[in-house]
């Protein structure tokens, strides 16, 4: 998984090993991976966060996910449920296996009870390009073709994520994204109630 991991994300963002062995040991079930012939291809993580974490104070990836581990961060009767990142092998991407991990992890989620929301924190990707732009511009700026400028955000929005709020300081680390999150939320439809 790490090593999916690392041949997806700059360095710096990559998930270890030693994380990677952290979020199985707390939450297995938010944790998938696909395979080919025994060898894994691509990657995804999920955990259960608590509503109120989301409107407390700021928001930064560490905190969210502390450190990446999801030992403390990790709420099993959590109403959000927090999509953390998506990997897949360079070789692979042509499959959209990412697309394909985000949406059976959105499908998941949709089936647990009492999660009533969703979401992401995602990168755009692409504002180290356009920084002298305002980033409430960018997320929000679309090509000839209709599409979103950055191809992260496009590649939510454009199965169903809505944009939310937009967060500084997120991952300083992160410097093509210059250290921005966009949040992100995927519907989850209304349960039928039985009479």
């Amino acid at each position: 998984m790490a090593h999916v991991d690392r041949l997806s994300w700059p360095a710096e963002l990559a998930t270890t090993e030693e994380q990677f062995r952290a979020r199985i040991a707390v939450y297995p079930e938010g944790q998938w991976v696909a395979e080919e012939n025994g060898r894994i291809v691509a990657v995804s993580s999920a955990q259960r966060i608590s509503e109120r974490v989301l409107h407390n104070g700021h928001i930064d990836h560490n905190r969210l996910t502390d450190f990446g581990r999801f030992t403390r961060s990790h709420d099993p009767k959590g109403e959000v449920y927090q999509l953390i990142g998506v990997g897949v092998l360079p070789e692979y991407r042509w499959m959209q296996l990412g697309r394909l991990m985000i949406d059976h992890q959105v499908e998941f989620a949709r089936g647990l009870a009492g999660v009533r929301r969703i979401v992401g924190f995602t990168r755009p990707v692409r504002y180290y390009r356009y920084s002298e732009m305002p980033i409430e511009e960018y997320v929000r700026r679309r090509t000839e073709t209709g599409r979103l400028l950055d191809p992260v955000l496009s590649f939510h929005l454009d199965s169903g994520a809505r944009l939310v709020s937009i967060h500084p300081n997120f991952r300083p680390e992160d410097h093509k994204a210059c250290g921005y999150a966009v949040l992100i939320e995927y519907p989850v439809p209304k349960r039928e109630t039985g009479a």
